[in-house]
């Protein structure tokens, strides 16, 4: 029912749940504002199919479906006419056959079919059914009555569901301020506009790894050039010294893996 709205200003009752749809003599609905305003004089046609109307023939949609308003509206009004009960009949077959009727003229009146002879047949039945007529105007037929409660219990329905969405949308609105408020509270209670400590911390001093070997000791990492250790060893190109490599210290290092082998002895 959310997808419902007006055929001229295209408002919704998605977009707006409050929206109060408006639904005339033939079966087409119009929103409470744009009557107003299209309607300002009392009368004027109908934006769809051009049907003149007056502002009085509006009525507030109670279905989803603007035609069942229609045939509701027209039921009503033929069974002002049509008011016989199955006792004004000889035989039930008789009483069938007026039934029958009645959904025949309502029909065409609400699919606008063969109207003028409709209507002629009304007037005809109407004349010559006058004192009966008068005579069951002081009582509701049943069918009347379960019209007249159907459409009661309907229109309190809507009303009730236009409330509750109302009540729940606020509700949300209000719930999401919340959250906000709390979250902004949350916040400004985490955050300190202290500044921040400062820590006193010793700089790093870098002690070399001494590593404890069995054979004879390892010439110092300057020296290995000056006693020729390096004599057999390829030069570090210029991108292996950007990454840190030096000839220096992988001779270091494999002089230092084959000396750990070694043991010294006492002769």
């Amino acid at each position: 029912m959310d997808d419902q709205g007006c055929p001229r200003c295209k408002t919704t009752k998605y977009r707006n749940p409050s929206l109060k749809l408006m639904v005339n003599v033939c079966g087409h609905t119009l929103c409470e504002s744009c009557v107003e305003m299209l309607f300002i004089r009392g009368s004027g046609n109908c934006q769809e199919c051009d049907t003149p109307l007056r502002k009085s023939n509006f009525r507030v949609q109670l279905f989803e479906d603007p035609a069942i308003d229609k045939e509701v509206e027209i039921r009503k009004k033929v069974l002002k006419i049509y008011n016989k009960n199955d006792s004004d009949f000889p035989s039930l077959r008789e009483y069938n056959d007026y039934l029958e009727l009645i959904e025949e003229i309502v029909y065409n009146l609400t699919n606008n079919m063969d109207l003028e002879n409709t209507k002629q047949m009304m007037e005809q039945y109407q004349r010559e059914n006058k004192e009966i007529i008068q005579k069951n105007k002081i009582k509701l037929t049943r069918e009347q009555e379960e019209l007249e409660e159907l459409l009661a219990m309907e229109r309190q329905e809507n009303e009730q569901r236009r409330l509750l969405q109302i009540k729940e949308e606020k509700r949300q609105v209000l719930a999401k301020k919340k959250n906000k408020q709390a979250l902004l509270d949350e916040l400004g209670q985490k955050i300190s506009l202290q500044p921040v400590p400062k820590i006193e911390e010793v700089l790093y001093v870098y002690k070399p790894i001494h590593v404890e070997t069995y054979g004879p000791p390892l010439p110092d990492l300057e020296n290995l050039g000056r006693f020729g250790y390096l004599n057999h060893v390829r030069a570090a190109p210029p991108q292996d010294l950007a990454g840190g490599y030096t000839s220096n210290l992988a001779c270091h290092r494999a002089m230092q893996d084959a000396f750990s082998g070694l043991f010294l002895q006492s002769v």
